[in-house]
């Protein structure tokens, strides 16, 4: 798969980079612009299963993916900073650098990626996507999973403090392998102290929360999540599914909360399918009007 890398932005010294797979023949130049998830704290832009980047480079769309820096090292005022950056940098090179005919894209989160495109497109300043999309993602750190310990992650072994603090870096990271940083997201959600961990200007949590007001100046949405949600509770894709003005909600049926992680799960596969059907049919009714 061809592709390119950028560097977008520096953070003290530490490039963020975006990688660009451009689609062989496109519909008209659009552009899926992704966030990668993992609590925040560790994860790659490069974490999406090529298949799923094939499937969207068949139905014609170019791919874009961006690194952000990770928690704790970065706060988050800094991440989402990053990640309007991003942003701002596709739409000023769009046309020189990328060779496309159109700025115009769609916004890809999953997990916490998903957060953070929805704070994004809290931003009225900001080129705004012609859709949201968003695999098993939060619009609000004020929710109670993310402040209270999680009963899932409390029947692991206890992750103390001290060894928390131990993988915690001295300098920023934009790329943090689960296998290195996934005590830090265990210590987050056994103690409820997530939060503290990523803004610790608490006070601060609802510049960094949609309201229901926001919700409903948000672009058309498609919700996907599974019914056995472990990580983000499913009631939470529900509710928002109620908000959205324009969405499509794909309930999946008893599987993990990161449901697409093998692309060869069938279930992974039909909701693929039903996004691209649903960009698609989305563009023949704009192209309508």
């Amino acid at each position: 798969m061809d592709y390119q890398e950028f560097t977008y932005s520096t953070l003290q010294g530490l490039p963020l980079m975006a990688t660009f797979y451009p689609a062989t023949h496109s519909k008209d130049s659009q552009t899926i612009l992704y966030i990668h998830g993992g609590g925040l704290v560790w994860g790659s832009r490069k974490d999406l299963p090529a298949d799923y980047i094939d499937l969207f480079h068949k139905a014609g769309y170019n791919f874009l993916t961006f690194d952000y820096p990770l928690a704790p090292e970065t706060t988050l005022p800094e991440i989402v900073a990053s990640i309007k950056q991003g942003i701002q940098w596709f739409h000023k090179v769009a046309a020189s650098e990328l060779k496309l005919s159109s700025s115009d894209f769609h916004l890809f989160g999953r997990s916490a990626g998903a957060y953070l495109a929805f704070l994004v497109c809290k931003d009225q300043t900001l080129p705004q996507p012609k859709t949201l999309i968003s695999f098993y993602g939060y619009e609000s750190i004020n929710a109670s999973f993310y402040s209270k310990p999680s009963p899932y992650y409390l029947h692991f072994p206890t992750v103390s403090v001290e060894l928390k603090n131990a993988i915690i870096g001295n300098k920023p990271l934009a790329f943090g392998a689960i296998e290195e940083r996934y005590g830090i997201y265990m210590y987050a959600r056994q103690s409820g102290r997530w939060l503290d961990m990523v803004l610790p200007a608490i006070l601060q949590a609802k510049n960094y929360s949609l309201t229901d007001t926001d919700l409903l100046s948000l672009p058309p949405t498609f919700l996907a999540q599974s019914t056995t949600d472990e990580d983000v509770p499913y009631e939470i894709g529900e509710s928002l599914a109620k908000k959205i003005p324009i969405n499509q909600f794909v309930s999946v049926e008893n599987e993990p909360h990161d449901f697409d992680k093998n692309p060869k799960n069938s279930k992974a596969l039909a909701v693929y399918h039903q996004l691209i059907q649903w960009l698609t049919s989305h563009e023949i009714k704009k192209d309508s009007n």
